[in-house]
């Protein structure tokens, strides 16, 4: 029972620590694969902020998309109005009667599909929004159903608005657990919203054989308004904002560990100090002190690697429901995993358990073993 006791502790403090390193990691890994999977190395977005971070907007972008597209090495610019908007079923009253939602919209030039994937349907056109799945569901439209778009208030009043058709549904790959977006062409959210010449943020596509930091080094020559990061500078922004959750990963990953080599350390003092007598047999009839270390040593490993392996398989199942807890953090897409299953935070996770079960055990073998034969023999004596 105490055997048993221990190995399901290893496999408690393991499976945490195996957690703990895909937490460290796992949300910059997902956030940079998400990046690298839309084709467009930089972003250009107003200083200090980073895309869909705020509403802040880049004005004045017809004369500084001239300037960014005449830097060597710039192969497409794709710019990008974000703002909040309300959408309702065509019908409902200016006053806000009808069933009214917002979220977010998107604007885009024509053929820039870089956020979104269509389910059903076709891109926007000029007059159309593409609608996020889930709100389809919601308000129960779908290609060819009539929306009412616009710029409402906090209580409901509407501003700026316009009927559009709806040209299909998609899967937003930016977008959070809250917001449900629309897309629609850049020209036409940007007459509803009243902000004709600007842009939320700019995504840039480098030419085949240019580097794209010294792409980015060129366009904050040109525009000093702005702020020009490569994905790696996003990654490296997002990490930051996120570095409590690399704290924590640390702090209970490092006690995860103590405690399963305090668990086998102790179980293993517990049977050596039961075992005095034979060892100090074993001793007298010449077997070396090397080979009682290693022996004991080796029933620390033995539970290390039990307790570890089951905690590995526990590592996974807990991690998919941590998932789920944090899946609704606001402002990060969902597509952002918090848990990425890394073959390489499992295997590290494992052999420092297994080190530090190995190492906990030899600390009181050789305690034991370094005692003389008459000594053991004597405290054996009734």
């Amino acid at each position: 029972m105490r055997t048993v006791l221990t190995v399901a502790g290893v496999a408690v403090s393991t499976a945490m620590l195996a957690d703990m390193l895909m937490l460290g990691g796992g949300i910059q890994q997902s956030f940079g694969e998400l990046l690298e999977s839309r084709g467009y190395e930089l972003r250009v977005s107003p200083k200090g902020t980073l895309p869909f971070d705020t509403e802040a907007t880049i004005p004045g972008w017809g004369t500084l998309r001239d300037s960014v597209e005449g830097v060597v090495g710039v192969g497409r610019v794709a710019p990008v109005l974000a703002m909040s908007v309300s959408a309702e079923l065509e019908g409902g009253e200016a006053g806000g009667s009808g069933d009214v939602t917002r979220t977010l919209g998107l604007g885009l030039d024509a053929g820039n599909r870089s956020l979104y994937e269509v389910v059903e349907g076709d891109g926007p056109g000029v007059g159309e929004v593409l609608v996020d799945a889930r709100l389809a569901e919601a308000l129960e439209v779908g290609p060819g159903s009539r929306m009412r778009l616009g710029i409402a208030s906090e209580f409901g009043t509407w501003g700026r608005s316009a009927s559009v058709r709806v040209s299909g549904t998609g899967d937003f790959v930016f977008a959070t657990a809250r917001d449900m977006p629309v897309a629609m062409p850049l020209a036409d959210l940007q007459a509803l919203s009243g902000k004709e010449d600007e842009v939320s943020f700019a995504m840039i596509r480098v030419g085949a054989d240019a580097d794209p930091e010294a792409v980015r080094a060129g366009i904050a020559g040109v525009a000093d308004r702005v702020e020009v990061v490569t994905l790696a500078g996003i990654s490296d922004k997002l990490d930051e904002r996120l570095s409590y959750f690399r704290q924590v990963a640390v702090i209970l990953g490092s006690v995860s560990l103590f405690v399963a080599a305090l668990l086998i350390g102790t179980i293993t003092a517990v049977s050596v100090s039961e075992r005095l007598g034979v060892i100090a047999a074993v001793r007298a009839i010449g077997v070396a002190r090397r080979r009682v270390v290693g022996d004991l040593a080796a029933e620390s490993v033995v539970l290390a690697t039990v307790g570890g392996g089951i905690g590995i398989g526990l590592a996974v199942v807990v991690a998919g429901y941590l998932e789920t807890i944090l899946a609704g953090l606001p402002g990060l897409p969902v597509a952002v995993r918090f848990f990425v299953l890394r073959p390489e935070s499992l295997a590290t996770a494992y052999g420092l358990v297994i080190v530090s079960g190995g190492v906990a055990g030899l600390v009181p073998a050789m305690r034991a073993t370094g005692r003389e034969v008459t000594e053991l023999l004597h405290r054996e004596e009734p």
